[in-house]
């Protein structure tokens, strides 16, 4: 029989993920709409089962294609970088057995809305001298 667990991620105050990449915490997650996104989303299986949902928000930033081809894979190994750092770190989550999948990557713009979601954090991702908001959603569950 499997028991299922809603699970809390740990969050970072701040971490330096990528050469000229970190990640700033924002402790005070009001209500946020955002319609401009670019979004990678990752599968965990195993003792741990669920989505996480990334949201690079560009909502008035001037990203260009060429940009946009720069940016994107750095904001996705930052996210493969955070949520295996927060696993790993996480002493409720460190000697389970969990499968992260590659993810799902969703280019064309998409809306987010973060009213009566309990778990999302929002991250600050600066690359150079350019600051990024970036909304993570997770729903996890621990199986036993």
């Amino acid at each position: 029989m499997e028991i299922s667990k809603p699970i809390e991620v740990m969050r970072f105050e701040e971490i330096k993920i990528l050469n000229d990449v970190r990640l700033i915490h924002s402790h005070d997650l009001n209500h946020r709409d955002s319609r401009d996104n670019l979004t990678a989303q990752f599968e965990l299986t195993g003792e741990l089962k669920g989505f996480v949902t990334c949201y690079l928000c560009l909502d008035e930033k001037e990203v260009g294609h060429t940009d946009r081809n720069y940016l994107f894979p750095l904001f996705i190994e930052a996210m493969n970088i955070l949520i295996g750092k927060q696993i790993s770190m996480d002493p409720e989550l460190a000697n389970l057995k969990i499968n992260m999948s590659t993810p799902k990557i969703k280019l064309n713009p998409t809306a987010v809305n973060t009213k009566g979601r309990f778990s999302t954090h929002l991250y600050e991702l600066q690359l150079n001298d350019i600051s990024y908001d970036v909304l993570i959603q997770y729903s996890l569950q621990m199986v036993n």
